[in-house]
């Protein structure tokens, strides 16, 4: 196919959507005399009649609508592929909306985004957090930050942190409770329920240091669907959390809190960034996704603690 045949390809498709010869002239900025020649010409290559014309009208034949009909949805590919293009030479642009988990949201990505927009000022940023399922499509995002990676395969994954889990109390709340030693202890403890999107609620899932598996149901008096107040309620010695490192590592290393049952292990709790799989990803997405990995990876490297977790 000839760059020649693909320009007549063009024009064929725009007479048609025009239904004169005068109106397509007008949007080609061609003459109809051109318009003509050119029609002439497809009709040689592809050794059919595609329009019956006379002066004062035209019909498309069977065989031109049938044309018409798959060049139609190729144009379209063809100028959706031009306009990828020359987005990335524009470079990005337009707003991009992102969502992420509360906590993270508030303490990390907050002060990324500001980062970000100083970078790409012709980027706006809508930055919505939430401890709940998030929808790509009736929320309009572009992007999203969340725990474990999604169900949806049309949705690509990349792992942007690690995330491990403890069980911590403070010393104030051991101190006045039953000493721990085995997960089973944990039902005569006051344990502090996290009841949102991605949390382990009420049942804790446990394993030693050779493997095996130690699922508790735990109880509590106290419920809340929010991290940080979870985090408060531990901090103030009102019972045992199962808590992301990230969050309390630092009351880990003051002091505040302290490590329950070393022995026996939850889950880790990775954090992905999220987006949407497409053929050709705009700029804004791209370039926001990378300035993320990027800035998450130097922040790891600059003050991961020497002696403890694998994250942050």
């Amino acid at each position: 196919m000839t760059v020649k045949l693909i320009k007549e390809f063009s024009v064929f498709v725009q007479l048609v959507k025009a239904g004169k010869m005068t109106d397509a002239a007008r949007v080609l900025g061609m003459s109809p005399a051109t318009i003509s020649q050119r029609l002439r010409h497809l009709e040689k290559e592809l050794g059919v009649r595609l329009v019956n014309r006379n002066s004062r009208a035209l019909k498309v034949t069977d065989e031109g609508r049938a044309l018409f009909e798959r060049l139609d949805t190729l144009m379209g590919d063809l100028e959706d592929t031009a306009e990828a293009v020359s987005q990335l030479a524009k470079g990005p642009h337009g707003t991009l909306r992102v969502w992420s988990t509360m906590g993270l949201g508030r303490n990390r990505i907050a002060l990324l985004v500001k980062e970000f927009i100083a970078r790409f000022p012709e980027v706006p940023v809508q930055l919505f957090l939430g401890d709940r399922p998030y929808d790509f499509v009736t929320e309009g995002l572009d992007v999203a930050i969340a725990i474990g990676q999604p169900e949806d395969s049309s949705l690509v994954a990349r792992k942007l942190m690690d995330n491990r889990c403890y069980l911590v109390a403070s010393p104030q709340y051991l101190a006045t409770h039953p000493p721990l030693k085995k997960p089973e202890d944990l039902r005569d403890h006051d344990c502090l329920i996290l009841d949102c999107h991605a949390s382990f609620k009420d049942y804790w899932p446990l394993v030693d240091d050779e493997g095996n598996r130690h699922g508790i149901k735990v109880r509590g008096r106290l419920h809340t669907d929010h991290s940080e107040v979870l985090r408060q309620w531990v901090l103030d010695g009102m019972g045992i959390a199962l808590k992301s490192a990230w969050d309390i590592q630092s009351f880990i290393d003051e002091g505040r809190l302290v490590e329950v049952l070393p022995e026996y292990r939850p889950p880790d709790l990775d954090f992905y960034v999220v987006y949407p799989e497409r053929n050709y990803l705009p700029a804004k997405t791209r370039v926001f996704v990378e300035f993320l990995m990027d800035r998450m990876e130097q922040a790891d490297a600059a003050i991961m603690p020497t002696r403890t977790v694998d994250i942050f």
